[in-house]
């Protein structure tokens, strides 16, 4: 295994966010958690908030702006399964 490996959230062809998957697993889930939680707190607040008055350009920027988090606390939780 690559000790770097490459979020998906790479806005380009060529990662530049990496995860050291020779990081303390305490390390990783700490980060993954934060992240996580970045993501959860936007999405309630978005549950809780009227969006009737929000452009499509809004509303894409609101979902990127949940997804990034979650989708970088994920890969992160991925680097500790065990591979075979």
């Amino acid at each position: 295994m690559d000790r770097y490996h490459p979020l998906k959230t790479n806005a380009t062809g060529s990662p530049v966010l990496l995860v050291d998957t020779h990081a303390h697993s305490s390390e990783l889930l700490d980060n993954a958690l934060l992240r996580i939680r970045t993501g959860v707190g936007l999405l309630e607040l978005l549950v809780s908030t009227p969006l009737q008055c929000t452009s499509e350009m809004q509303t894409f920027q609101l979902i990127l702006s949940a997804y990034l988090p979650l989708q970088d606390g994920l890969d992160m939780l991925e680097q500790l399964q065990p591979h075979s």
